[in-house]
């Protein structure tokens, strides 16, 4: 009688969202989102904006306590980083606008914004080419991350520079640690090292080219960045050497004011505008009157958070690609809160000693225990599961598989069908196997009966 035979039936469905996700990301690259006011609903339940709050709120945690001047890890990329600052600072030492005393003042405004249209071009043109060297070779989003870098710097059309610009530098610096390019050990380096610099240059910045602030109603911070008094507060959450009352003395300014973020942009700001702290940044003023620095921090991050992230002029102009996605996320997931002060420190080191008491007791030292990064990675959508086949290719010296040869995943799959029949369910995981005619036991026994 007739052999039972058998075909394989595939679902052929449309792709996942995952993979419409993936492909559209690929074609579209990084864009704006936030197109009208409708939109910022979606922004507060995306995971750029629930990544960005607990990018700070990590990096505040692991930098409380420690010093602009103190020692702390810097690793070779984030010193390649660095040096992006020092090509954009001679960049702009070669672009200084130059005035003669004849010269009016809308002629100065006009020399002001050449010589910053002209600093912004090589700037876009420099900053591709040197991040491509800083990162590694392999990494695949030097243009996400080359787009939100370029946008820290202001807007050459209207001469501006705001807080929107500010988070453009945070989605660069959070997508370094989503994209696997820096890790836990970088965060402190990462805030104290590559983000003063950054300011450092803003603030040349706005002084060469006469950039104006961005006017928000909503920001109360009266400045062009926030993120320093965020950080800043941090930094003195633990073992500040003042109180926030006494941050406006000038013995205190000038005693720590290299040490500390927060009072190098309050220093900065009485003397760009000539008064005093209660007369140019009122609600500031208000704030640095609590008794403790935990408490500055959490008034000044509840801030940053309603009034700022929350406003469509911060957000307009944001791009948003892979490392920082506008997908939303479940409203289950809680954004980590930063737990500040020696309360949270002594209950951390009591918690560690009791871990090394644990650990001693039992032998059994944990001596792979890493940090956590203060953003967890992001993960790609990688070509092989377009193809349903995330297999590493075999290294065994007798195989026959090639890389460069177009027929490798065929022959590969083909190997495989001939070991086991199931194995089609590594390429496609919805096969079905449909048996056209008896099974295999009820044709043995038809065929021993007929014997």
């Amino acid at each position: 009688m007739t052999e039972a035979t058998s075909k394989r039936m595939y679902d052929v469905s449309d792709p996942s969202p995952q993979v419409l996700h993936a492909t559209q990301l690929a074609q579209n690259g990084p864009k704006r989102q936030v197109l009208c006011l409708e939109d910022m609903d979606d922004w507060v339940r995306s995971q750029a904006y629930k990544d960005t709050i607990a990018y700070i709120n990590n990096t505040s945690m692991a930098i409380q306590g420690k010093k602009l001047s103190s020692e702390f890890p810097v690793s070779e990329k984030v010193r390649r980083l660095c040096d992006i600052f020092d090509g954009l600072e001679i960049l702009l030492s070669e672009n200084t606008p130059k005035f003669e005393s004849a010269h009016s003042w809308l002629t100065a405004q006009q020399g002001n914004a050449n010589a910053y249209r002209n600093w912004m071009r090589l700037m876009h043109q420099f900053v591709f080419s040197v991040l491509d060297e800083a990162v590694q070779p392999e990494c695949k989003h030097i243009n996400e991350l080359g787009q939100y870098l370029r946008r820290s710097f202001g807007c050459s059309s209207s001469l501006e520079f705001g807080p929107g610009n500010e988070l453009m530098f945070l989605f660069f610096l959070c997508g370094l640690f989503r994209a696997g390019i820096l890790f836990a050990d970088d965060t402190v380096a990462a805030a104290l090292l590559l983000f003063h610099r950054y300011i450092r240059l803003v603030r040349r910045l706005i002084l060469t080219y006469s950039l104006s602030l961005t006017k928000d109603s909503r920001c109360s911070m009266d400045d062009y960045y926030v993120i320093p008094y965020i950080w800043g507060s941090a930094q003195l959450s633990l073992d500040a050497p003042f109180s926030p009352m006494e941050s406006e003395m000038q013995l205190e300014m000038e005693a720590h004011r290299q040490d500390y973020m927060l009072l190098g942009v309050i220093d900065h700001l009485r003397k760009t505008r000539g008064l005093q702290l209660n007369q140019v940044a009122f609600q500031l003023w208000c704030i640095l009157s609590v008794p403790t620095w935990p408490e500055v921090y959490g008034a000044i991050e509840r801030a940053y958070v309603s009034n700022v992230l929350s406003s469509f002029e911060t957000v307009e102009n944001a791009i948003f690609c892979e490392l920082m996605s506008f997908q939303s996320v479940s409203s289950v997931s809680m954004v980590p809160r930063a737990y500040l002060g020696n309360r949270y420190s002594e209950d951390r080191r009591s918690s560690m000693r009791h871990q090394e008491q644990a650990d001693v007791s039992e032998q059994k030292p944990d001596t792979n225990k890493k940090l956590a990064p203060p953003v967890h990675k992001c993960v790609s959508m990688q070509p092989s599961l377009f193809f349903g086949f995330s297999d590493k290719k075999s290294t065994d010296a007798d195989s026959n598989d090639d890389e460069h040869d177009p027929l490798w995943i065929v022959r590969r799959r083909n190997d495989q069908e001939e070991e086991s029949d199931t194995s089609t369910t590594v390429f496609f995981t919805d096969a079905m196997i449909i048996n056209d005619g008896p099974t295999s036991s009820s044709s043995s026994s038809s065929s021993s009966t007929a014997k």
